[in-house]
């Protein structure tokens, strides 16, 4: 749809006072437009002055340039490329299981309206994976648990980058740890409530980063009330990279290690590198 329509159409429902269906539609545009798969291209730092800047490259939701998303197929690729880490985004359904998503909405992968959370994992299993890419590559694919995610990257030598969502799960992080102990596989926690990673904090020393968009003062001044904590912000946006990355050098000076998510362009790596932030959360690219 165009974009002027859109614009149209959702000024003509708000004119006409349907305020509901207004927001219903607005909510319906950006949800397609969400779903709608992005091409990541593959690019490599090999034979760029990258090459020697230590980076320590983490795999987005697993290599989702070439295979879906935060699936076992995913993860397998991003060993298989040399990834120093792979992250993922997971869940807890009511039965107690673990497993990798990131919507809190099963819809966009699967087209099935389900909150991960309120659903048994048999529940889950029964939805298949309808888009990612190269997806006729792998037919009848399934939810992934945390334990096979935790066999890969032992297999594979990838350190594991956990984002937990949301913070419902804050009362069962010590499943989390309990697990990654039992792999033996280095594990690092992520999460945009703070609370998550408070709770963390009494059951492991592990690194830990706290989410953010774009950095704010008031972030550096939480991340330092915890031992082991840093700031993972967007790198795609514009007011991290302000000022020549005023906000990232800010952290850096604060003692506070930094991560930035998730960054596909060389030149904006290169500007974020520059501040001494090595860890790189990327969709496609390798070394």
């Amino acid at each position: 749809m165009d974009r002027r329509i859109k614009i149209g159409t959702l000024a003509a429902l708000g004119a006409a006072g349907g305020y509901g269906i207004y927001k219903l539609v607005k909510q319906a545009i950006w949800l397609h437009d969400y779903c709608k798969l992005v091409d990541y291209p593959v690019t490599s730092i090999k034979g760029t002055d990258l090459e020697d800047k230590g980076l320590k490259l983490i795999a987005h939701r697993g290599f989702r340039a070439v295979a879906p998303e935060n699936t076992l197929p995913a993860y397998v690729k991003a060993g298989e490329a040399g990834f120093w880490g792979a992250e993922c985004d997971v869940y807890r359904t009511k039965d107690g299981v673990w497993v990798l998503h990131h919507d809190p909405v099963t819809y966009r992968m699967t087209g099935k309206l389900k909150n991960p959370e309120k659903c048994t994992y048999d529940e889950l299993m029964k939805m298949t994976y309808k888009t990612g890419h190269n997806i006729a590559d792998y037919p009848d694919l399934k939810f992934a648990r945390l334990d096979e995610f935790f066999s890969i990257c032992k297999k594979y030598g990838m350190k594991a980058i956990i984002e937990i969502k949301y913070d419902r799960s804050a009362a069962y992080m010590k499943e989390l740890v309990d697990m990654a102990e039992e792999f033996g596989v280095e594990t690092t926690y992520i999460a945009f409530e703070f609370v998550n990673l408070v709770e963390l904090r009494k059951y492991t020393d592990a690194p830990i980063f706290y989410l953010v968009y774009d950095i704010k003062d008031r972030d550096i001044k939480k991340a330092k009330e915890l031992e082991n904590c840093g700031i993972s912000f967007d790198g795609n946006d514009k007011r991290n990279l302000e000022n020549n990355c005023e906000m990232v050098r800010k952290c850096r000076e604060a003692g506070l290690d930094t991560a930035t998510w998730a960054v596909d362009d060389l030149d904006i790596i290169r500007k974020i590198a520059d501040t001494g932030t090595i860890y790189i959360t990327t969709n496609g690219v390798t070394y």
